[in-house]
């Protein structure tokens, strides 16, 4: 029977491990054959998958859970303390016989060996009545630990969204340039095309034909340079997103840039001082140095307890129980220490928590100013690109425009190689220009509202 219970277990192991194993090949084949179609995610699908796959995430999860569990211990100073006592003795002791002493035999046994046993049990209540708020302001420095383990867990989340929006939004950036770099290597080829039938019809010189060439050469480098940031902008997507890199594709898609809303100065600092997880952890150590003040006040004052005591005592279990009965002892107890004189250690101890709160006051507004440097900068630069952007629109469309009456002038041989290629050189770098501003737009705006605390109350965990 047993070797059939061995192998039955031996069975279910296996399969398992089987079923694991399985689980594992579907997912790797999934990602391996999703590398030959286009994935497309918006932003608000990656960050959900950031938060299902991150560690560190599960990692600040458990710190605010060991955090509360630490909120529950500190209550217990609140409690009685219950002690059951139980001992069991045997005590031997010499015992002299009743003869006559022969001192001319010294070897004769005088003596014999007695015992007595002793048996006992007890019951023990202690009651804390006070301790000069010590148990109280330890509850209150407990839910202050938790307040910052739950404050932690939030910008690490922010982080994590941080990353992702960067990556996602460096991806997107990557695309578009790689677009606009494949759009003018066509545009390039289409121009070579065009100088060659030109240059057999001996309506151009050679040279016109050589630097058509160079820039179709230009732009392949640059397809190919395109090409390579935007893989390696999808490889750090995938790692912000916690996900395994199986050389598949990504697609990143976002609306039109629209603008965005630039809060005023007094708005941002309203926010900054009571949404920025920084801010307000740097708060709680304050308040976590200030009850360190109390709990050392709280040494110089005199504590109070009582305890209640049930026992009773036998030579064995029998005596034990009926002593329970009919000889029972109860006592209780009230107990008053006040200190008197512990040397220096507790009059330190508050000159260091007084020098802590000092420090923690200085570290708060050092960063606060720190912090509001920085979102006055954000928000200048928010500015100037809600500015910028709408022109480099109509820069574009301009380049645009110039490269069409260009490439027309040159068909009828009133322009020259050069002009066409100098518009073609100007619409690629606007376009660039226009892609990199937005990038670095969207950017800003993600840290403005990192700083202000507020860019994880817009992801939600689903």
């Amino acid at each position: 029977m047993g070797t059939f219970f061995n192998t039955r277990g031996l069975i279910t192991s296996t399969k398992m491990k089987i079923r694991k194993y399985s689980t594992t090949l579907v997912i790797t084949i999934f990602w391996v054959c999703s590398g030959f179609s286009q994935q497309s995610y918006n932003l608000n699908e990656c960050i959900q998958i950031a938060f299902e796959n991150k560690k560190i995430l599960r990692s600040a999860q458990i710190d605010v859970q060991s955090a509360k569990k630490g909120v529950a211990g500190s209550k217990s100073g609140y409690l009685p303390s219950i002690n059951m006592t139980a001992n069991s003795g045997r005590t031997q002791f010499p015992e002299l016989n009743s003869v006559t002493y022969d001192f001319s035999d010294f070897s004769s046994d005088t003596t014999q060996l007695d015992h007595t046993n002793n048996m006992s049990a007890g019951l023990s209540v202690n009651q804390n009545i006070y301790n000069g708020g010590r148990t109280r302001n330890t509850v209150k420095q407990a839910k202050s630990n938790l307040a910052i383990a739950t404050l932690n867990q939030r910008q690490t989340k922010i982080q994590v969204i941080q990353n992702v929006v960067k990556s996602y939004y460096g991806l997107l950036q990557a695309q578009e340039l790689l677009d606009v770099a494949e759009n003018n290597l066509e545009l390039s080829n289409q121009q070579v095309s065009l100088v060659i039938q030109q240059f057999d019809l001996g309506a151009v010189r050679k040279t016109d034909l050589l630097k058509a060439e160079v820039a179709k050469g230009q732009g392949r480098v640059d397809v190919l340079n395109r090409k390579t940031a935007l893989n390696n902008a999808r490889r750090q997507l995938f790692n912000h997103m916690g996900m395994m890199d199986f050389g598949q594709s990504i697609n990143a898609v976002s609306d039109k840039w629209s603008g965005t809303i630039v809060p005023s100065s007094s708005e941002a600092l309203r926010l900054l001082k009571t949404k920025n997880p920084s801010l307000l952890i740097q708060k709680k150590r304050i308040t976590l140095n200030e009850l360190q003040i109390q709990l050392t006040k709280g040494l110089r004052l005199p504590s109070v307890g009582a305890s209640m005591n049930y026992s009773a005592v036998g030579e064995d279990s029998e005596t034990l129980m009926d002593s329970f009965k009919d000889d029972w002892r109860l006592g209780m107890n009230i107990s008053l220490s006040v200190p008197i004189y512990s040397g220096n250690s507790i009059s330190i101890q508050k000159q260091q928590a007084h020098l802590a709160l000092q420090k923690s006051n200085n570290n708060y507004i050092t960063l606060l100013n720190d912090l509001k440097v920085q979102v006055e900068l954000i928000r200048n630069s928010l500015e100037n690109y809600s500015e910028i952007i709408p022109i480099n629109l109509d820069v574009v469309v301009s380049a645009e425009e110039d490269l069409k009456l260009a490439k027309e002038r040159y068909s009828l041989g009133s322009a020259s190689i050069l002009e066409v290629l100098d518009a073609q050189v100007s619409l690629i770098r606007t376009k660039s220009t226009l892609i990199n501003s937005i990038h670095e737009a969207r950017i800003q705006e993600m840290n403005l509202k990192a700083l202000l605390g507020v860019l994880d109350l817009e992801y939600k965990n689903e």
